[in-house]
C-alpha cells in the first residue's frame, strides 16, 4: 500500500508543480494567490493543500527553478515567487511527464468503465 501513497503524491507534486511553473510564467504571485487561481483555472476540481504547496515552494526554490523574496522583510508575512530560466525550461520537462502519467490513468479508467460500466 505504501508504494500506491506514494504513486499519489509524486502525481500531486507533479501536477502541483507544474501548475506552479505555469502560473509564475504569467508573472510573480503569492502561495494563496497560486492556489485560487489554480482552483479557477480547474474550475473548483482541484484546490492545492497549503500543507502541500509551500514545501513544493521550498523544494522548488532549493531546484532553482524559482525565486521567493518577502513582500515586506519586515513582517514576513507573504512570500512573492518568481520563475527562473530553470523554471522555464523544467517547464516542457514535466509537461512530457505529466503527459506520460495521465495516459497511463486515462487507460486505466477506459479498463473500469469498460469492465464494470459496459461503457
Amino acid at each position: 500500500m505504501a508504494k500506491k501513497v506514494e504513486d499519489y503524491e509524486s502525481y500531486m507534486r507533479l501536477t502541483l508543480g507544474l501548475y506552479i511553473l505555469k502560473i509564475l510564467k504569467h508573472g510573480p504571485a503569492h502561495g494563496n494567490r497560486m492556489v485560487t487561481e489554480i482552483n479557477r483555472r480547474t474550475e473548483g476540481a482541484y484546490t492545492p493543500n497549503t500543507n502541500a504547496l509551500y514545501p513544493l515552494l521550498r523544494r522548488l526554490e532549493e531546484k532553482s527553478y524559482i525565486v521567493g523574496e518577502w513582500a515586506s522583510s519586515e513582517t514576513r508575512s507573504k512570500r512573492i515567487y518568481t520563475i527562473t530560466e530553470a523554471g522555464i525550461t523544467r517547464v516542457p520537462e514535466l509537461e512530457v511527464l505529466l503527459e506520460d502519467r495521465l495516459k497511463k490513468l486515462e487507460r486505466k479508467i477506459k479498463i473500469l468503465r469498460t469492465d464494470l460500466l459496459g461503457n
